[in-house]
């Protein structure tokens, strides 16, 4: 498959509908997944903070929270916020993870998106290059607000993605350290 560009209808945010995780393609074909945001209270000293569930401890850096350093307490997993709206999450198993990260002063609230490979499209087919070396390819649709995966062999329908509702064209990617 011999790729220029990707579907220009493609980039923005997609959800499968019924369920809360995000599935994002950036213009460039990015290709993230994500929770919903959680909320983040950092100790007035900011050496700690709470997201959701999680308590982290802050390792390194300074500055306003979340940028910086960060140990989780309860799993021993390690992040790295940094200023330009990227992250490293290093589990307490050795694995790592990266992605983006957008910090809500409206509602208090921390989102990530984990990076999970590049996407690239010909017009009928769409391949996902995973970090892992290793490709999927499949048929698909896009037409209105609908992103249809297919079956490569047999072109049989395998899952609709849809534009949140509250999505407009100036929201469609959400990219950052402050929203």
């Amino acid at each position: 498959m011999s790729q220029a560009a990707i579907d220009p209808d493609l980039p923005g945010i997609w959800i499968i509908p019924g369920e809360q995780t995000t599935y994002e393609i950036e213009a460039d074909g990015n290709y993230h997944i994500a929770d919903p945001a959680q909320p983040l209270t950092v100790a007035a000293d900011g050496s700690s903070m709470i997201w959701g569930r999680t308590r982290l401890d802050r390792i390194g850096g300074s500055g306003d929270a979340p940028v910086g350093a960060w140990h989780d307490r309860d799993h021993g997993d390690e992040w790295l916020f940094r200023a330009d709206g990227s992250y490293l999450q290093r589990w307490s198993d050795g694995e790592r993870t990266t992605g983006i990260w957008v910090l809500s002063h409206d509602n208090g609230t921390l989102w990530t998106r984990e990076y999970r490979g590049h996407v690239e499209t010909d017009g009928a087919r769409v391949k996902f290059q995973l970090p892992s070396d290793k490709s999927v390819t499949y048929g698909y649709t896009v037409t209105d607000g609908a992103w249809t995966l297919l079956d490569p062999q047999s072109w049989e329908k395998l899952v609709e993605y849809r534009r949140p509702k509250n999505e407009g064209p100036a929201a469609r990617t959400i990219s950052g350290a402050a929203g």
